[in-house]
C-alpha cells in the first residue's frame, strides 16, 4: 500500500452547499482587483524610488522560472484543481519532489547568468524564492478553490499583498517585500486549507515518488496548455531581456506586471465556473447550476478596466509610475487593449478544462502562443517594447475573434437544424382525428 493510499482523503461531499456562483465570482474578482491595485501601488512606489533594477530582476526571474516550472510540472497545476483524488495526489507529490527542487536549481543558474548583465544577485534570488513559495501556495489555493471557499482564498491573497506593501513603505526592497508576502501567503493558505470539514492533509504528508512520476503521464494532456500559457505571458519580457538594457526591461516589466495583475482579476472570477464544472463532473457535494453569469461579469469587467487603463495610460506611466521612457504609455495602452479578448478566450478554455475537455483548451492556448511567437519572430532584427506589446495584442484579438465567430456559426447551424426538424412532419405521429369522427 502506497503512502497516498494509506490515508484516505476526505471528500468534498462532506461540505455544506457551496456559496452561489455569482457571489463567489464577485468576491474572487474584487479581491484580485484589490490585490492588483496593491501590486500596482508597489510598482509605482518602487519606480518612483528609482528601483528599476529590482523590477527588472523580478520580471526576468519570474518569466524564466515560469518556463522552468511548466516544463517540469506540465499541466499538473490544473490537474490538481480539476482531476480526481488519485490525479490530485500525484500532482501534489510531483510538485514537492520534482518541481520545487528543479525551480531552486534553475533559480541559481539564472541568477548566475544574469548577474553579469547588470542585475543584482540578491534581487534575483529573492524573486526566485517568491516563485518557489507561490508555487507551493498554489496547491493550497487549488484546495480552497475546489472547495468553493473563495472568500477564504481571497482574504489570504489580499492580506499577504497588503503586508508586502507595508514592508515596502517601511524601506524594504521590492523583491524582499514580495518574498515576505509570499511566505505569509503560503503559511496562511496552509492553515486555511487544513481546517474545516473537508480539511486537506499537511503539505509535506502523503508524498510518493511513484505517484510523482505517474503525474507526468496523467497531466500530459494539459502540458501543452500550460506551456503555451507560460509562453504567452512571458515571451515578450524574455525576448526583450536579450536585446534591451535592464532599464528598458524594467520599465516594460512594470507595465507587463500591471497587465498580468489585471488578467489575474478576471482569471480569479473565471476559476469559479471551472470549479463548479469540476465538482459537477466528479459529483462532489451538492450540485450548483452552471450559467454564464461569471463569464459575463468577467468580460464586462475586463472591458471597463481596459477602457480606464487606455484613457489614463499617460498619467499612469509618466506621473504615477514615473517611467523615464515616453513611449511607455503606448506600451500600456496596447497591453490593456488585449485584456477583454484575453478574458474571453480564457473563459472558454477554463470551462473546457472544468468539463474535462483538455484538448479544446489546449488548442486555444496553443493558437495564441503560436501567433505571438510569429509576431516576435517577424520583429527579430528590430524588436522593441512597442512591437512586443503589439504582438501580444494581435494574437489575443485574432484568437478571440475566431472563437466568437465559431460559436455564432454553431449556434446559427443549430437554429437552422431545429427549424428544419420542426418543419418535417413525423410519420409516426399522426394528428388526432376530428372530434366528430371519434366513436364512429
Amino acid at each position: 500500500m502506497t503512502p497516498e493510499q494509506a490515508v484516505p482523503e476526505r471528500t468534498e461531499a462532506e461540505q455544506g452547499r457551496p456559496a452561489g456562483v455569482r457571489s463567489n465570482t464577485i468576491v474572487a474578482s474584487v479581491a484580485s482587483l484589490v490585490s492588483g491595485l496593491l501590486n500596482a501601488a508597489m510598482l509605482a512606489y518602487t519606480a518612483r524610488q528609482g528601483q528599476t533594477g529590482e523590477i527588472a530582476a523580478y520580471s526576468v526571474m519570474t518569466a524564466a522560472l515560469t518556463w522552468v516550472a511548466n516544463l517540469v510540472m506540465g499541466g499538473s497545476s490544473l490537474l490538481y484543481v480539476s482531476g480526481n483524488d488519485d490525479e490530485r495526489r500525484a500532482a501534489h507529490s510531483q510538485r514537492l519532489l520534482f518541481a520545487v527542487p528543479s525551480m531552486i536549481t534553475a533559480m541559481l543558474v539564472i541568477a548566475a547568468l544574469y548577474v553579469d548583465r547588470g542585475y543584482g544577485m540578491t534581487a534575483l534570488i529573492s524573486a526566485g524564492s517568491v516563485m518557489v513559495l507561490n508555487s507551493l501556495a498554489d496547491l493550497r489555493f487549488g484546495d480552497l478553490a475546489r472547495q468553493m471557499r473563495f472568500v477564504a482564498a481571497s482574504a489570504a491573497v489580499t492580506g499577504t499583498r497588503l503586508l508586502a506593501m507595508l514592508l515596502l513603505i517601511a524601506g524594504a526592497p521590492l523583491t524582499t517585500a514580495l518574498l515576505a508576502g509570499a511566505l505569509s501567503y503560503l503559511v496562511s493558505t496552509e492553515v486555511l486549507a487544513c481546517r474545516g470539514p473537508s480539511a486537506a492533509r499537511p503539505m509535506w504528508s502523503g508524498l510518493s515518488l511513484r505517484a510523482a512520476i505517474r503525474a507526468f503521464r496523467l497531466s500530459r494532456q494539459l502540458f501543452t496548455y500550460s506551456l503555451a500559457e507560460a509562453f504567452t505571458g512571458r515571451a515578450g519580457t524574455i525576448a526583450l531581456s536579450l536585446v534591451a538594457s535592464p532599464q528598458v526591461v524594467g520599465c516594460f516589466g512594470a507595465l507587463t506586471s500591471i497587465y498580468q495583475a489585471l488578467v489575474a482579476v478576471t482569471f480569479s472570477g473565471l476559476r469559479v465556473p471551472m470549479a463548479v464544472r469540476t465538482r459537477r463532473r466528479h459529483r462532489l457535494g451538492p450540485s450548483v447550476a452552471v450559467n454564464r453569469d461569471s463569464e459575463m461579469i468577467a468580460v464586462a469587467g475586463a472591458v471597463v478596466i481596459a477602457a480606464g487603463v487606455i484613457v489614463t495610460a499617460p498619467w499612469l506611466a509618466t506621473s504615477l509610475l514615473a517611467l523615464p521612457i515616453p513611449e511607455a504609455a503606448l506600451w500600456l495602452q496596447l497591453l490593456a487593449l488585449a485584456l477583454p479578448f484575453a478574458t474571453l478566450s480564457r473563459a472558454i478554455a477554463l470551462n473546457r478544462i472544468g468539463d474535462g475537455n483538455y484538448g479544446a483548451a489546449t488548442r486555444i492556448a496553443l493558437a495564441i502562443a503560436l501567433l505571438l511567437c510569429g509576431g516576435l519572430l517577424i520583429q527579430t532584427t528590430a524588436l522593441g517594447p512597442t512591437g512586443a506589446a503589439a504582438a501580444a495584442t494581435v494574437a489575443e484579438v485574432l484568437v478571440a475573434g475566431v472563437l466568437v465567430l465559431t460559436a455564432l456559426s454553431r449556434r446559427l447551424g443549430r437554429g437552422r437544424h431545429r427549424r428544419r426538424h420542426s418543419a418535417v412532419p413525423d410519420p409516426e405521429r399522426r394528428p388526432a382525428p376530428p372530434a366528430g369522427v371519434v366513436g364512429r
